[in-house]
């Protein structure tokens, strides 16, 4: 026979029990149970008992308790099994379940944890401590309630956000192909009778008239290179990456023989390049991209040179594509990684400003970062790391 509780019943107390919280009592001693539903009922509790853990069950199944309140030593199913069952019944995981025992070893307690408790309570029972233990308990679960409506509302807004992008996605994708042939189309076409207008009446027109067509030609292949640079970017962006083994060293030394015609006087030297996990296609660009800036911008110099490596810093690979050009003043290197920003004019250089745009969203996709250092008229230096592909 389990211990009486001791009945010092103060006045409600606090917004919990002013809500009437129905608590489960799973007691298989009659007195006990009289005594504790006499307590719970007095500080404003509504009660439901079970004589036994089978009962238990079945009651909580029935009634859906907002608390348990459990005795261990029981004949057949103790409390652990009643415990660790109510643990696996629909709503069961975040239920409050308290434990009355009278055994307080080390083993006990740390058993009626492992199936599942929420606390636990020796016998003789002080109602007082009681009372604001089961209050405590139920703010806990509520706040847990709380947050796990938090959470699905959360995830509700975040269905709706994405749905949201998707469809702006689709939108941006159909305007991107509404770009590639509405602008295209009639570009290549002012761009073409330019060009044959300008070979085959160049010598009727005033000197003012050949500055003008030239100008016509020059601005829409210029106009031509941006779209496909912005369609380009677009692609980068949107593209599923394809994961494989990537040989850097052996793109770098394709590129650089596609490149020669940049900068036929620059010598180029790839040191060892460590292999990576990657989009291929994407990493061939991002060097193509720097390689051919690095050619571009060095191609003033007297002895153009430029250097492909890697190097590293604590555990990680740093990639590196560095010439001895033009260069650029520190203050601005974050510009040149926004969309149209460039450094030097289109008259010293030509460009579009959307390469090193798309060189660092490859890369961030590919979970790495890219930054560059430089001195004005002493060359620059990408470094770029490569981590794990988006």
């Amino acid at each position: 026979m389990n211990a009486l509780a001791r009945i010092n019943t103060p006045n409600v107390v606090g917004d919990v029990a002013s809500k009437k919280r129905l608590v489960l009592l799973i007691e298989d001693e009659r007195t006990q149970r009289v005594v504790l539903r006499t307590a719970l009922e007095r500080d404003g509790f509504e009660v439901e008992v079970a004589e036994n853990g089978i009962k238990g069950l079945q009651a909580y199944a029935s009634v859906q308790p907002d608390i348990v309140l459990l005795d261990v030593r029981m004949p057949g199913m103790d409390g652990f099994a009643v415990c660790s069952a109510l643990r696996r019944q629909p709503g069961g995981d975040r239920l409050p379940i308290l434990i009355l025992t009278v055994l307080n070893d080390i083993e006990s307690i740390n058993r009626a944890y492992e199936v599942g408790a929420t606390d636990f309570i020796t016998k003789p029972v002080a109602w007082p401590v009681l009372g604001h233990r089961l209050r405590y308990m139920l703010r806990a679960s509520d706040a847990f309630k709380d947050l796990a409506k938090s959470e699905a509302e959360l995830a509700r807004r975040v269905a709706e956000r994405t749905a949201e992008l998707e469809t702006a996605n689709r939108e941006l994708e159909a305007f991107t192909y509404s770009v590639s042939h509405d602008l295209r189309a009639p570009l290549r076409a002012i761009n073409g009778f330019a060009t044959l207008l300008s070979a085959t009446e160049m010598m009727a027109l005033s000197p003012a008239g050949q500055g003008l067509l030239g100008r016509v030609v020059a601005n829409a292949t210029r106009m031509t290179q941006l779209i496909d640079d912005m369609l380009e970017f677009s692609r980068v962006t949107r593209a599923t990456l394809k994961g494989t083994n990537v040989d850097l060293h052996g793109l770098a030394k394709g590129i650089a023989e596609e490149l020669r015609d940049i900068n036929p006087a620059a010598e180029v030297e790839i040191g060892p390049l460590p292999a990576v996990n990657g989009d291929r296609a994407m990493l061939r660009q991002v060097l193509a991209n720097l390689m051919g800036n690095a050619l571009k911008y060095s191609a003033k110099k007297d002895k153009p040179r430029i250097e492909i490596g890697a190097t590293s810093s604590e555990g990680e690979t740093i990639y590196f594509v560095r010439d001895n050009g033009a260069g650029f003043d520190k203050k601005y290197a974050g510009n040149m990684f926004k969309l149209f920003r460039r450094l030097h004019r289109e008259s010293e250089f030509p460009g579009t400003g959307v390469g090193l745009v798309i060189v660092k969203r490859i890369i961030e996709r590919h979970g790495g970062k890219v930054w560059a250092e430089s001195k004005v008229g002493e060359g620059a230096c990408f470094h770029f790391t490569l981590g794990k592909a988006k």
